[in-house]
């Protein structure tokens, strides 16, 4: 493993540890468990996230695709064995025990420490797409998949000014299906068939109500 890969694997691994505690605290919010109801209720198949914290799984959504990774795990750079974030809290709660967090930052930026896997003595990389790295082709291929054979496609809180966010609105038009997208701005207005303006917090549980109420109409 070259030095300047290592150094980014040990950084990540301690930013990494370091969001650990921000992510144990967060929960769910309205529009997770929005989308959820939509799943319950047949009217959602797929979701598509960028984000790397899991809470769409903890809402109880069942077929997620991370194209960004996932934080929940880490992977052995020799063996390609998957553990559990736990494993990495329990050697870093093992690891900093009498020491200062500053301390133990240090040791991690000069190499001293490292998260290593029990068997084989392998680092331990975050399952997460770093700066520089191509995102999982499984997961882009799967995204495609479900873009292409949904009839309708929500875009949520995105700009679709970035790949692969952006290749979306030509991808539905081009099976000729339907674009909603629903942001706090009006980023997406000109490319979607129907645009919602607000928070997601606030719109996705309306919605939810509205498809609920069509649906026993």
């Amino acid at each position: 493993m070259g030095r300047e890969l290592a150094l980014e694997v040990h950084l990540a691994n301690g930013g990494a540890l370091h969001l650990q505690d921000g992510l144990r605290e967060a929960e769910p919010n309205a529009a997770h468990l929005a989308l959820f109801e939509l799943e319950q209720m047949g009217k959602l198949h797929t979701v598509i996230t960028q984000n790397i914290d899991s809470l769409h799984q903890r809402a109880g959504s069942k077929n997620v695709i991370e194209i960004h990774g996932t934080m929940a795990t880490a992977t052995c750079m020799s063996s390609g064995k998957q553990v559990t974030q736990a494993e990495i809290l329990r050697q870093w709660v093992a690891a900093r025990e009498g020491k200062p967090d500053s301390s133990l930052r240090a040791d991690i930026a000069t190499d001293k420490w490292v998260p290593r896997h029990v068997e084989t003595g392998g680092v331990l990389k975050p399952d997460v797409t770093m700066f520089g790295e191509a995102l999982p082709a499984g997961a882009l291929g799967r995204s495609w998949t479900a873009v292409l054979s949904s009839p309708v496609c929500l875009v949520v809180g995105t700009g679709l000014n970035v790949m692969p966010a952006n290749m979306v609105p030509g991808l539905v038009k081009w099976r000729w299906g339907t674009l909603i997208v629903l942001n706090l701005d009006h980023s997406g207005s000109s490319s979607a068939d129907i645009f919602l303006q607000g928070r997601a917090g606030e719109v996705l549980p309306r919605l939810v109500e509205a498809v609920r109420q069509r649906m026993q109409s």
